[in-house]
């Protein structure tokens, strides 16, 4: 059983399936540069590149989280998108501090919408004074370092306030879960004017019809369905938030979409 001076880490990242190398060179990074501290590690995949996956899955684990500031999230999908030119010395998105309400800490690349989804929880968060460069693989050889240090209780890598962190991605598939399951970033309330009611659904280019119900669940065995899902949280003003999902019974949405990225966008109209 965990004792009271363990910590407990949760990586997400995109390096692959969960036994990929990656994820295990990573832990051993971290378990070296945490030193005498003892963690309790566990890994979250996200598709490549996928930021607003990864996003959604730290906005569901971190802001439901209950053990405080003995969590930590160590946050790596890093896709150097900010500049399209030719890179020096393997330079990358820089490496962001965040503190939740809850207590929860967390280390991430600031990249795209990683960091969107816990951004309005968020009581602090900080530029860490860390290399930004000096591999292609800085998650295992350049950030564990300062992961370390923080995780320890020394603050002196933070710096100024971070700013630039964008808004969650209106109408756009979030994350999709191991059923095929779409879950999306529209609030369940949007589906209150349509309950009931049949709508064509389009992602991208693809369109099907789906009814609006009160859980998948609530239509026949492979019917097209969009409800208020599983996922979400507490709003900082004290409401509830939950996402819509789309659901196939007894199938895949995710299939049926042909497998929509994140970001995707979605809309519907009533039939």
């Amino acid at each position: 059983m965990p004792d009271s001076t363990s910590i407990f880490v949760h990586i997400i990242a995109d390096y692959g399936p969960t036994g990929d190398m990656a994820f295990s060179e990573v832990r051993q990074a971290l378990r070296f540069a945490l030193r005498d501290k003892i963690a309790h590690m566990e890994l979250s995949p996200v598709p490549a590149f996928d930021t607003v996956a990864t996003g959604f899955l730290l906005g569901q684990l971190a802001n439901n989280h209950k053990m405080g500031d003995r969590q930590f999230f160590y946050v790596n999908t890093a896709p150097r998108k900010d500049d399209p030119r030719p890179r020096v010395n393997n330079a990358g998105e820089g490496l962001v501090y965040a503190k939740l309400k809850n207590g929860v800490q967390i280390v991430a690349v600031n990249s795209g919408y990683s960091l969107s989804f816990i951004k309005e929880r968020a009581v602090e968060m900080r530029v860490i004074a860390c290399s930004a460069e000096g591999s292609q693989f800085r998650s295992r050889d350049v950030f564990p370092s300062a992961f370390g240090d923080i995780a320890h209780g020394d603050t002196t890598l933070l710096r100024e306030a971070v700013t630039d962190i964008p808004s969650v991605p209106e109408s756009a598939v979030c994350y999709t879960d191991g059923y095929g399951n779409i879950k999306t970033s529209i609030p369940a309330e949007a589906l209150d004017a349509v309950r009931g009611k049949h709508v064509s659904l389009t992602i991208d280019d693809q369109m099907h019809v789906a009814r609006v119900a009160d859980g998948i669940f609530a239509v026949a065995d492979g019917d097209l369905v969009l409800s208020a899902g599983s996922s979400g949280w507490t709003r900082p003003d004290g409401t509830l938030l939950r996402f819509v999902e789309i659901s196939l019974r007894g199938g895949s949405a995710s299939r049926l979409f042909k497998r929509p990225k994140g970001g995707a966008k979605v809309a519907w109209q009533v039939v």
